[in-house]
């Protein structure tokens, strides 16, 4: 399979416990690869080696780098790219003003509902 083709999904939060039933609830949907970061300098790097990510989720509230900073550096990198936004804030502001400014795919809370992660996962993986 060659890697256009490939389901590529990067995670990127700072909590490693929301990777890794991140990572691991994603394997159980057979996504080819899945790549974690813990911040978004961490995602940038990932970002331009693998130019193929269908879809990230990414929370906002990051060390080093925060996550509106992250997407507007996403988008100038991959502006095609799915992104879902992980928010531990159900009404936080930033959440709403990222999906609006930098076209985010969704938006999920934390703690997360599986049922939905995989509509979004389903959702955006279907689409060109």
């Amino acid at each position: 399979m060659d890697k256009a083709a490939k389901k590529a999904v990067l995670v990127v939060d700072d909590e490693a416990p929301v990777r890794a039933m991140l990572v691991k609830f994603l394997k159980s949907l057979q996504i080819d690869e899945i790549f974690e970061a813990a911040n978004g300098e961490e995602a940038l790097e990932r970002i331009r080696a693998t130019p193929h990510l269908k879809l990230i989720f990414m929370d906002l509230k990051m060390p080093k780098m925060d996550g509106l900073k992250t997407l507007e550096a996403i988008r100038a990198i991959n502006p095609n790219v799915k992104i879902a936004i992980l928010t531990g804030y159900p009404f936080y502001e930033n959440a709403d003003q990222a999906t609006q400014q930098w076209g985010t795919f969704d938006f999920i809370t934390k703690p997360i509902d599986l049922d939905y992660l995989e509509r979004i996962v389903s959702a955006a993986l279907s689409q060109p």
